[in-house]
């Protein structure tokens, strides 16, 4: 399984859907039952939250990749995004979690006066406990991995993860019961594990990905949210007026507003829909107009390739130049031709090609390489001395330097002596020009 880090690495810097798509999968249900508690039960307030945090996932990708665990991040966030929507919801927020607080059920009345004890301070409790000690707790309780599970994320043994945990959980308690929650360690333990992570509504994660995407990369995420907000300003009207409206009809117009809120929510989803196609458009046509940028006529491609090649020769000569000044040995020395015993002769001759580029617009070109013949007849050194054009030294050094000497002899031994050959090139096969090799520098000089 990919870490949380890769995938968001692969969106930010891939812009890959299906990285993020399985981020939102691995986490809506943490962020959805932080903000459900924060919001004090109001359903459609955390999703808008939630919404909110995953689109502010999407935007700052590049700047979380880093992040080895993101647990704690998202609940950070999660606060801050349920605060700023209840500090302008607050008398909607409280009909909202009067409704809810109706329709709550629990098997055992004891626990569900418990957890409801807890569930007004845990979040509070959570923000207060160094960030090491929360993310523990939030990967063991909210998001239901086992101890070595943890351990795996915190880059610790299952032993140790277990009493990081348990480290943290005692304060938890410590935290909680300063706030008038009085219970065991184990009975925390026991509630966390069984009411704080809530399933997140049915599509919410297909649209919440939808809309983040969109709002991670354009300036739709604006309207995106706007739209999702006034759908949700909507519903939470509709569900203050069933409680005002009293006892009598409320089970009928809670099945009305129940049938009114699926119908909101497949409008949500199919606006996140239309929203992630129009993102996929706009990424082709940004893939089609960089394909279109990138075609380029053949001939030129040619002609930037005989040159990327002169200039490789270039930087090589001059490399061989600067190490032959570094390295010059005074027992290793270049004669010239005119003060041997006997001279170079050539053994074997390569001719030059001509480049593909200048077929068509040049017709001749002369090109004078200088090069060293050592004591075993191999070529050394070659470059371009002079030329007529400059895209040719490639051309004309590469053959030269593949010719075989005689080597030259002086004082009965085998010596390394400096040549020089000039060679015209032309494009009809075999119509190149080579000349006899002639001295050219003073007398000695340090050999590369």
């Amino acid at each position: 399984m990919s870490e949380d880090s890769e995938l968001l690495r692969r969106y930010a810097h891939e812009r890959s859907e299906a990285a993020f798509a399985e981020l939102v999968r691995r986490h809506v249900n943490l962020v959805y039952s932080a903000a459900l508690r924060q919001a004090n039960g109001d359903a459609h307030l955390a999703q808008d939250a939630t919404q909110i945090v995953f689109t502010d996932l999407a935007r700052k990708a590049g700047s979380l990749a880093g992040r080895a665990v993101l647990a704690g991040w998202l609940f950070t966030s999660t606060r801050f995004a349920v605060s700023k929507l209840v500090r302008g919801e607050r008398r909607r927020q409280a009909r909202e979690q009067e409704a809810q607080l109706m329709n709550e059920t629990h098997d055992d009345p004891a626990a569900k006066l418990d957890w409801a004890q807890v569930r007004s301070v845990l979040d509070e409790a959570l923000a207060g406990l160094a960030e090491a000690d929360r993310e523990a707790v939030l990967m063991r309780f909210f998001e239901g991995r086992d101890f070595a599970g943890v351990g795996a994320r915190l880059k610790l043994s299952e032993n140790a993860a277990r009493m990081r945990v348990d480290r943290a959980l005692d304060k938890l308690h410590a935290q909680l019961s300063r706030r008038g929650v009085t219970s065991s360690t184990a009975a925390l333990a026991a509630v966390l594990a069984n009411q704080a992570v809530v399933a997140a509504p049915a599509g919410l994660a297909a649209s919440v990905t939808g809309a983040a995407l969109a709002g991670g990369s354009t300036a739709g995420a604006a309207t995106a949210i706007a739209a999702f907000m006034t759908m949700n300003k909507m519903t939470m009207g509709m569900a203050g007026t069933l409680v005002l409206a009293g006892s009598t009809g409320y089970m009928l117009q809670a099945r009305t507003a129940t049938k009114l809120r699926a119908e909101l929510e497949s409008v949500r989803t199919a606006t996140a829909q239309v929203e992630t196609l129009r993102s996929e458009n706009l990424e082709l046509a940004k893939t089609a107009a960089e394909v279109a940028a990138m075609r380029t006529d053949d001939a030129t491609l040619a002609q930037l390739n005989d040159e990327a090649e002169a200039l490789k020769v270039r930087m090589e000569r001059a490399a061989r130049l600067t190490a032959a000044g570094a390295s010059a040995n005074a027992n290793r020395m270049v004669y010239e031709p005119r003060g041997l015993d006997r001279m170079p002769t050539a053994k074997t001759r390569v001719g030059p090609q001509w480049p593909a580029a200048l077929r068509q617009s040049v017709t001749e070109g002369e090109v004078v390489v200088d090069f060293v013949v050592d004591a075993s007849g191999v070529v050394r050194n070659a470059y371009a001395a002079r030329s007529t054009m400059r895209d040719l030294e490639s051309a004309a050094v590469e053959a030269v330097a593949q010719w075989t000497f005689d080597p030259g002899q002086k004082g009965g031994r085998l010596v390394n002596t400096h040549m020089q050959v000039a060679l015209v090139l032309r494009p009809a096969p075999n119509q190149s020009v080579v000349g006899t090799p002639t001295p050219y520098v003073p007398e000695k000089k340090p050999l590369n």
